[in-house]
């Protein structure tokens, strides 16, 4: 089994180079070309690092914590995906929990920050923690990352208001003048409402209020039947979240309101699922992966003592799939209505599953 001293030779380095290059650290000044020298002889002689003894050197578990609201929420399967793979890169495994767990009263998070388990935990609790909660956060050194805006924390994001406006523009290039927000409550929603709100006030329309019926199925269901209750039907919805749109779609089928020849429905977030209803929903697709990955990377910079990371993801910014949910009004605003066109810089089609 290769050695960091055999990596050292074979690359025409120093040990503490070696060393350096292994762990991470930025105290070893080098070139990169240095650095590209090294790993290479790394993967030549099939060299592995032993992350447990690190760990040991360093005072660490190897082990990370990840909370958020609802294990099973499909929304978070790319996010976790990429704290998988994140963390893997560290050789760290991931303790996942619920942010239910955390609420004022629990134990839970007391006992995990206290007890050494992990070496830092990531948190997205979408409006779930309370100021207990949080306050008790701030009382622990354990580093701790949140997963969504924090103004009073370390936080990274993705761009819930760019989504919104994103939906809300697609609809309006679709001819669209009445167009509703359904759905969410808290920040991310907020946000995303703006964004919506932005995308009206440009094209000169007049937004409606936001309709924050909550999340899930029947939050959808219950904003569609409050929106088609307005002195003028909306065209067409924006879903604040995903699995909200299967009520819309739901809540439609029963009021005999065909989707999309009369009201086009554009979600946020995007999941397998939205592929196989009928029809197919038309969705933001938000970069959860990417969210994982960085939160990861920042949170090891907080272990590290590096301090400045985070922010807003804005690389990639989210991304519109097409698919039947949504379709265009003529000119006139009439019923007879035409499938919408596909030259939108903004939009992605949706690709056939095999």
């Amino acid at each position: 089994m290769a050695t960091q001293r055999d990596v050292a030779r074979a690359a025409g380095v120093s040990l503490a180079v070696v060393s350096a290059v292994v762990n991470g650290t930025s105290h070893t000044r080098m070139r990169e070309s240095t650095r590209t020298r090294v790993l290479r002889a790394m993967q030549q002689l099939g060299y592995q690092p032993n992350h447990a003894a690190r760990s040991l050197r360093l005072n660490q578990t190897g082990m990370i914590a990840m909370i958020l609201n609802k294990l099973d929420n499909p929304v978070y399967g790319p996010l976790r995906q990429g704290v998988y793979e994140a963390a893997a890169e560290h050789g760290a495994t991931v303790l996942l929990g619920d942010a239910e767990t955390m609420r004022s009263g629990s134990q839970f998070l007391t006992r995990l920050l206290s007890q050494g388990t992990v070496d830092g935990i990531l948190v997205r609790g979408e409006g779930l923690l309370d100021d207990d909660v949080m306050a008790e956060l701030h009382s622990h050194p354990k580093p701790i990352l949140i997963l969504e805006h924090a103004p009073d924390h370390p936080w990274i994001d993705i761009d819930d208001r760019r989504a919104g406006e994103i939906a809300t523009r697609f609809l309006v290039n679709l001819r669209h003048r009445h167009i509703v927000f359904v759905g969410g409550s808290g920040y991310i929603s907020q946000q995303r409402y703006l964004g919506y709100q932005q995308a009206m006030d440009s094209a000169g329309l007049a937004p409606a209020p936001h309709l924050a019926t909550g999340f899930g199925e029947q939050a959808g269901a219950d904003g569609l039947r409050q929106a088609m209750q307005a002195a003028t039907a909306p065209t067409a919805i924006v879903v604040n979240n995903i699995m909200s749109a299967v009520g819309v779609l739901a809540a439609a089928h029963d009021l005999g309101i065909a989707i999309p020849d009369q009201l086009s429905v554009v979600g946020i977030h995007d999941v397998d699922l939205m592929q196989h209803l009928r029809p197919a929903v038309t969705a933001v697709r938000m970069p959860m992966y990417q969210l994982g990955w960085a939160g990861v990377e920042a949170l090891y910079d907080l272990i590290a003592g590096r301090s400045g990371t985070g922010g807003l993801i804005t690389d990639p910014e989210p991304e519109l799939v097409i698919r039947d949910s949504a379709t265009a009004l003529n000119p006139a605003g009439a019923e007879n209505l035409v499938r919408p066109a596909t030259s939108l810089t903004t939009e992605i089609r949706a690709r056939p599953q095999p």
